[in-house]
């Protein structure tokens, strides 16, 4: 079973105080109100580690598959292969294909029907339905799914296709994490059915601790949430201005991404990392 390591409590704990420190500081302390802009603009801190947690994936991916392509079976070759290459693709479109490195022109069809004028496809599609299909995904796949799965394991664990969704509490934490970064109490049904999401896979989460012994590690993580939640709740302001957060929220998906590929083939390896 894959638990975390030194090393990655380390840089998910950094990255946790970066975010926070970036969002609370941007909106209680005088002579930071930029913060959170600069952190999130094009080619910002957030977005940069999501490029970069993106093509990890997809090396990683890659390089597994190549070296153990003998003892894969043919599905696990091409579900590795396959999850590196949309995870490329992810990051080829962060980048808008290497326009932002390169800043060279776009089409006249990018120009015409992209939201932001750049040479990718993910803004041809309006920002709000684009962000509630990756919200809606990432509740169901990395938190809500695993979450039942785990409180009902005795009933569930027939099918043994969900056992794929068998994945550590710490990265079912990771994605709650990011999801705490949203426009609470915003005048918006998007928002509101977000927050209540939200609320309620903490809530879940918490049932699941409470229903089965579970270790101090995983209950100081929670807890980290709950605090990470509410330190968010009172900054939330600062996220009404350009949807800053969702580079916040975008780069923990793709950390909680990267986690669940590790233990993925750690499992396939059958040898805990």
């Amino acid at each position: 079973m894959f638990t975390f390591s030194k090393y990655i409590y380390i840089i998910t704990l950094l990255l946790y105080l970066v975010a926070l420190t970036t969002v609370v500081s941007t909106a209680h302390i005088s002579g930071y109100k930029t913060f959170l802009e600069t952190m999130t603009r094009e080619n910002g801190f957030f977005e940069t580690l999501s490029v970069i947690l993106l093509f990890i994936i997809s090396f990683y991916g890659v390089t597994y598959a190549i070296k153990s392509r003998e003892q894969l079976s043919k599905i696990a070759f091409i579900s590795i292969i396959g999850f590196a290459l949309v995870a490329f693709l992810g990051g080829m479109e962060e980048i808008s294909w290497g326009q932002q490195l390169f800043h060279f022109q776009s089409g006249d069809f990018f120009l015409k029907e992209n939201l932001q004028h750049e040479t990718n496809l993910h803004n041809l599609i309006p920002a709000t339905i684009f962000s509630g299909i990756i919200y809606f995904s990432v509740y169901i796949f990395f938190i809500f799914v695993p979450l039942f799965y785990k409180i009902f394991n005795t009933q569930l664990k027939q099918y043994r296709l969900l056992g794929y969704f068998d994945i550590s509490p710490h990265i079912i934490l990771v994605t709650l994490f990011a999801s705490s970064f949203q426009m609470f109490f915003y005048n918006y049904i998007g928002s509101w059915t977000d927050m209540i999401t939200f609320f309620i896979a903490l809530i879940l989460f918490g049932y699941y601790l409470w229903s089965q012994p579970s270790i101090f590690w995983i209950k100081l993580h929670f807890a980290f949430i709950l605090i990470a939640t509410t330190l968010s709740l009172w900054s939330h302001e600062v996220y009404r201005f350009k949807n800053m957060q969702y580079e916040i929220r975008e780069s923990f998906v793709v950390l909680a991404s990267l986690l669940i590929f590790i233990e993925l083939i750690s499992k396939e390896k059958k040898i805990p990392l």
